[in-house]
């Protein structure tokens, strides 16, 4: 039986040491990352030296505490920033430093305090604390030059220092930077320009690459600098409530000034400026008062219009691993229910690890395969697991590599690759015990079939291979395969023969199938 101790242990070693491969030559906050991967590491052997039966779960801590917890809580950080919510950003970010080494934390904290001042109406005391926290290397860096230049109202120098000084490939990565560099296009009165690099922003960059709260915070931009105040109330009123009632009064304001309904927006921008108690707030009102013909006096280019009303309609689906999306798929969902049904029924007969109950819920036994000819537990293995941690690993794994195939080659065809290559990866395990180099007596799970999957992205993007992001993501599914791999080598009850047969077989699969009909490769 597969113990949680161990699995524990092998995460907490091989994540590090992963992370440490990926930043290894790079710095900024980086520094942090491989600092706290060591500590894991560190942890992680003195425990095992010290007491191996608990050693995963004190690696496995270590690892949730110093790596996972920091990486939320940063996402976190960086989507209430986005809402302009700096205090609460700020205390995120305080609390973190005692967790996650380096400087990087210590100067976001500083940025937050300076964007809380600046809403308080000292702009002298947030310049100052901008001003040594200015480079173009970091993140935070980039950000506090940025800011420096919103503070100032110096939105011209702001698109200037962007396009003159920060390389393509770090615009299109540093998701806060964009965000202001989309708003100074819009104060500038470059209205057509905003929504074409949104646009092509949109087509270079996958779901999965961008979070969410940057693709909706830029989209607010390029609605209200494009005059759509119906689609900017509908962008507020669902994907973006958390924003403060000022803000989405602003822009809100904005939008109709843009649109060319100047009263209406002056109204709403001259009552909020009368109630707000965010002082920068009340100057960016006053300066857009000041100019709230400019923004109206720049129509939108016949393209730049054409692709505004695209982007109107089209919403923009929550990203995932391998494209998968938020919302699982039905086939998806159709194996998932198959196998917690039959994990229910394992508990009402005997329990899910005893191995008489598996044998009559049908089990893999290549002895009763060859020589009984019960050749129905092919099929029926598939869909039984060992133990409620068996079942949970492989629904997950399904839940999130599943749904982005699925929605390319469609339900049935994704349904067939799914029970194919369970089968192969039963016949692969009755082929090498007939030869005996695999030795188990009973086999159950849908690893297999998950593997297969894996195995089918795999086909598939090799012979998609020249499509955007294809090399990228067959990097991350070697990279899937070699954990997985040196999981099974280091824990002996678990079938590597009934792995390494389903991902050949989805391999396969993946070569031969298309995608469906009307489906964007």
């Amino acid at each position: 039986m597969i113990d949680l101790n161990h699995i524990l242990l092998f995460i907490a070693c091989i994540s590090p040491l992963v992370l440490l491969g990926q930043t290894w030559r790079r710095g900024g906050l980086h520094q942090g990352w491989r600092l706290a991967a060591f500590a894991v590491l560190i942890v992680t052997g003195v425990a095992w030296s010290l007491a191996p039966r608990v050693a995963g779960f004190v690696g496995g801590g270590a690892w949730l505490a110093l790596l996972v917890v920091p990486a939320l809580g940063l996402r976190k950080i960086a989507e209430l920033a986005s809402q302009r919510r700096f205090a609460p950003a700020r205390r995120l970010a305080l609390a973190l430093r005692f967790l996650h080494p380096g400087a990087a934390l210590r100067a976001q904290c500083e940025l937050l305090r300076a964007l809380e001042i600046a809403e308080r109406g000292d702009l002298s005391s947030a310049l100052a604390i901008l001003g040594p926290l200015r480079n173009n290397h970091t993140n935070v860096g980039r950000q506090a030059t940025a800011q420096a230049f919103r503070l100032r109202g110096e939105w011209i120098n702001l698109v200037g220092w962007v396009r003159g000084e920060i390389p393509p490939d770090v615009r299109q990565t540093d998701f806060a930077l964009q965000e202001l560099y989309f708003r100074a296009l819009g104060e500038t009165g470059s209205r057509s320009e905003l929504v074409i690099e949104f646009a092509t922003l949109v087509t270079a960059l996958m779901p999965a690459q961008q979070p969410s709260w940057s693709y909706h915070s830029s989209l607010l931009l390029v609605l209200a600098f494009g005059g759509r105040a119906p689609a900017l109330v509908n962008l507020l009123e669902t994907k973006l409530r958390k924003l403060p009632r000022d803000l989405t009064e602003f822009w809100t304001g904005t939008a109709e000034l843009a649109a060319g309904e100047i009263s209406a927006g002056c109204a709403r921008l001259e009552k909020l400026q009368a109630t707000t108690s965010n002082q920068l707030l009340r100057a960016e009102i006053a300066q857009r008062l000041e100019g709230a013909n400019v923004i109206a006096a720049a129509p939108l280019a016949p393209s730049a219009a054409g692709l505004l009303s695209r982007l109107e309609r089209n919403d923009r689906p929550a990203g995932g691993v391998f494209g998968a999306v938020a919302k699982p798929t039905t086939a998806v969902l159709i194996f998932i229910a198959l196998n917690l049904a039959m994990f229910l029924l394992e508990m009402a007969m005997g329990g899910s690890t005893n191995p008489r109950t598996l044998h009559r819920l049908g089990a893999l036994e290549p002895w009763a395969v060859r020589f009984a000819g019960e050749y129905w537990r092919l099929l029926t293995s598939l869909f039984l697991h060992y133990g409620p941690l068996h079942l949970l690993f492989n629904l997950y794994a399904l839940f999130v590599i599943g749904p982005g195939l699925e929605r390319i080659i469609g339900a049935i065809r994704f349904a067939i690759c799914y029970l194919l290559s369970g089968l192969g990866s039963c016949l692969g395990v009755l082929l090498l015990r007939g030869v005996a180099l695999d030795r188990y007596e009973q086999l159950v799970g849908a690893s297999g079939c998950v593997m297969g999957i894996v195995g089918v992205w795999a086909g598939f993007l090799l012979r998609h291979r020249h499509e955007p992001l294809a090399g990228r993501r067959l990097k991350n599914i070697v990279a899937i395969v070699a954990i997985q791999t040196a999981f099974d080598l280091s824990t002996p009850q678990i079938s590597m023969a009934a792995h390494l047969s389903g991902l050949v077989s989805g391999l396969v699969l993946g070569l031969l199938v298309a995608p469906r009909r009307q489906q964007p490769q």
